[in-house]
């Protein structure tokens, strides 16, 4: 697989920011933002951040469509220079379905293993 994703080049549909989960903050990655937009930690939690699900972290808010909060319109990351461990980690450490790039490759394998070779 990590030679596969080796070739993923990001085409900005968004669909990585859109997907039903939630995205993941640890102290390094908070600090990372805050830094970015000029804020200190405990400001940057105050607006960005919520508890996730089960209490055990912080995760970023969600639009009220489930999107991300730092994405916008033209589909690009308001923070992308200070992204999230978890952003920056894919499609490497996890995938979602939709994004058309990583669709494509994987149908491209998937076509690429059936072809039997020649005996």
């Amino acid at each position: 697989m990590a030679s596969l994703l080796d070739s993923f080049v990001c085409s900005a549909c968004g669909t990585c920011c859109r997907w039903s989960g939630t995205v993941r903050m640890s102290l390094e990655d908070i600090e990372a933002a805050a830094a970015y937009l000029d804020l200190t930690p405990e400001e940057f939690v105050n607006r960005h951040c919520t508890l996730s699900p089960g209490r055990s972290g912080l995760v970023l808010k969600e639009q009220a469509d489930g999107a991300c909060e730092f994405i916008g319109a033209d589909n690009r990351c308001g923070i992308y220079p200070a992204r999230p461990r978890q952003c920056r980690e894919f499609p490497w450490e996890w995938q979602v379905d939709g994004c058309p790039v990583l669709d494509r490759l994987l149908e491209e394998s998937a076509r690429d293993d059936s072809i039997e070779p020649e005996a």
